[in-house]
């Protein structure tokens, strides 16, 4: 008999002490899942730019019987400054509070407290703060110290979870036009290099235009180009549909203006000019006439990078001057502008 009575008494203490040991676990695990968090966890809207607003909640999820929240939220003040906060009512209660705002420093120091002590099951949000975006760039919104108490004044175990604010800069720029000569002769398909550059933060599709003037030669499209990144892009020029005029032409490029993009001055650049000649034109006077022969034969034989070498006399661009650049001169003799 005793002995049976023994290992009940075991079994109740071993019973005492699971359901003890359960009940303190399962606090721990209430208590774990009690957090403070922002909402939305991250603004990455490509659409939001420097002088509008953003706004985020401050929330709060799984709390059992709190009586005040503080926390201090950190921000940078070259992206955000602090325009308003708004109390939420919760459970019908609206909150006694205290604030306090350094806009150079970057922080919002928020005290919360309620005439009732709060158990919450859902996600609830306890303020409403109002950003003005001041400028281009990242900042997180970071809990530096956050508080819960009960309704005895005792500390409420729980988490924290930041927020992320970036405004994303979105620009395009023409950096450089190259061309392979500044003078040439009507007709010859001419090879010019533009590069292009994303300054933005996300890649970006857009288009590149290339002029003579105010006359458009050829659109060419560049998708995908990444953050940071440049490409060059290679259009020839067929200059037959030009007119040779004593004035060189002005070649420009423009690349498309893309949403929401920055700075749209550098999406224009002219750089660089190009006279086209009659056919025959070699010394550039706007006549084919004996001078010109007289230039021809200067260079009479002459190869790419010999001394004598005139790449003008070269009509055909072959690499050479000889008796065939003379034919087109001859062919084209006494034409003027």
């Amino acid at each position: 008999m005793r002995k049976k009575l023994g290992i009940l008494v075991l079994a109740m203490i071993l019973c005492a002490t699971l359901s003890v040991t359960t009940t303190a676990l399962f606090f721990q695990l209430s208590s774990s899942n009690t957090t403070l968090y922002v909402s939305p966890p991250s603004i990455e809207d490509p659409t939001i730019l420097p002088n509008q607003t953003i706004v985020i909640r401050i929330m709060l999820s799984s709390v059992t019987n709190m009586k005040s929240c503080e926390f201090n939220l950190t921000f940078s003040p070259s992206v955000l400054s602090f325009q308003r906060v708004t109390k939420l009512t919760v459970q019908g209660q609206y909150p006694e509070s205290n604030i306090d705002v350094d806009d150079i420093v970057g922080y919002i120091w928020v005290s919360l407290s309620y005439k009732n002590a709060l158990t919450i099951t859902t996600d609830t949000g306890l303020v409403e703060i109002e950003f003005f975006v001041k400028n281009y760039g990242s900042t997180p919104l970071h809990f530096e110290t956050s508080t819960l108490l009960n309704n005895s004044g005792l500390p409420i175990t729980h988490e924290t979870q930041d927020g992320f604010v970036h405004i994303f800069i979105r620009n395009i720029a023409v950096k450089e036009i190259h061309l392979p000569c500044n003078e040439t002769y009507v007709g010859r398909i001419i090879p010019i290099n533009v590069t292009v550059l994303n300054d933005g933060d996300i890649p970006e599709n857009f288009n590149v235009s290339l002029y003579y003037d105010t006359t458009l030669i050829e659109i060419k499209n560049v998708p995908n180009l990444l953050p940071k990144e440049n490409t060059t892009i290679t259009f020839n020029w067929n200059t037959s549909s030009a007119a040779p005029r004593a004035e060189p032409y002005t070649i420009k490029a423009e690349a498309s203006t893309v949403p929401y993009e920055a700075n749209v001055n550098d999406n224009k650049l002219g750089d660089g000019t190009i006279k086209l000649k009659i056919v025959g034109d070699v010394n550039g006077d706007g006549a084919v006439n004996i001078d010109d022969l007289s230039a021809w034969n200067n260079a009479y034989e002459s190869h790419v990078g010999e001394p004598k070498w005139n790449e003008q006399a070269d009509i055909n661009y072959d690499g050479v001057v000889d008796k065939a650049d003379a034919m087109i001169i001859i062919e084209h003799y006494k034409e003027t502008l």
